[in-house]
């Protein structure tokens, strides 16, 4: 009898870690699927329209790999389609017969792209994985220096509260792809609450002694462009730099 029940144990403790680690897996794909969205989000509204163009923009974002760009141009048939992955990460709990650990889930995912804004805040499709090497993409042409002035002027001006409704993330990089900047700026965006929206500009193409980072920052009733200080400048080019300042 002993025996019998120790054997049960064993076999529940058995398919509690298997199902704990299915949890583990779930959350991991779930990571992946929040990241691509992410990368879709700083893709929005892009007016970028050879592929080469997309592919190398998407390639120089923080925790994706382009493993395939198909198609010539956003105005051909089939549009511009870019197969990515992502690495989602899940904590693990700890077991009978195990330690706590890291779970991850490496998942590929295609972009379309055909010339329209696309959709806010959506994961796009799972894709298979391709085969073969990935491509690469020549540096970026030389890059003009990223003008204050012009990205405060084409940012939205959003109403004082409460008389206004908030600041929309989508709306202020659907601002900044009207303007066309030239594809080795990269423009990152971060939301804080509906109260504002901090924005970076920042190019490593752009003339040395030449500005190469424009922090911004959409709310309610202010709307504000700049050159980082010195002091900005020693934290990064980041948009929460933006949020943090209180201009």
């Amino acid at each position: 009898m002993r025996l019998t029940m120790i054997a049960a144990l064993a076999v529940t403790a058995l398919a509690a870690a298997g199902c704990a680690d299915a949890t583990a897996e779930a959350d991991a794909v779930d990571d992946a699927r929040d990241k691509v969205r992410q990368v879709s989000n700083a893709m929005y509204g892009t007016r970028l329209v050879k592929a080469d163009d997309i592919g190398h923009h998407i390639a120089d974002l923080k925790g994706v790999e382009v493993l395939n760009v198909s198609g010539a141009g956003t105005g051909t048939p089939g549009g511009v389609r870019v197969t990515v992955r992502v690495s989602g990460v899940a904590l693990r709990g700890e077991g009978l017969f195990r330690g706590p650990g890291r779970v991850t889930a490496n998942r590929c995912f295609e972009l379309a792209f055909d010339g329209r804004p696309g959709e806010w805040d959506t994961a796009p499709p799972p894709a298979p994985c391709p085969d073969g090497a990935p491509p690469t993409f020549a540096p970026w042409p030389e890059a003009p220096p990223v003008s204050a002035a012009r990205i405060e002027g084409a940012l939205p001006k959003v109403n004082a509260l409460p008389s206004g409704r908030g600041v929309e993330e989508r709306d202020v990089r659907a601002a900044l792809a009207k303007l066309g900047l030239h594809p080795a700026i990269r423009i990152e965006t971060e939301p804080q609450s509906d109260f504002a929206v901090g924005v970076s500009l920042y190019s490593d193409a752009t003339p040395p002694g030449k500005p190469r980072c424009v922090l911004a920052r959409v709310s309610p009733g202010k709307t504000k462009a700049w050159v980082p200080s010195p002091t900005e400048a020693r934290q990064g080019c980041k948009a929460h730099i933006a949020l943090g300042t209180g201009r």
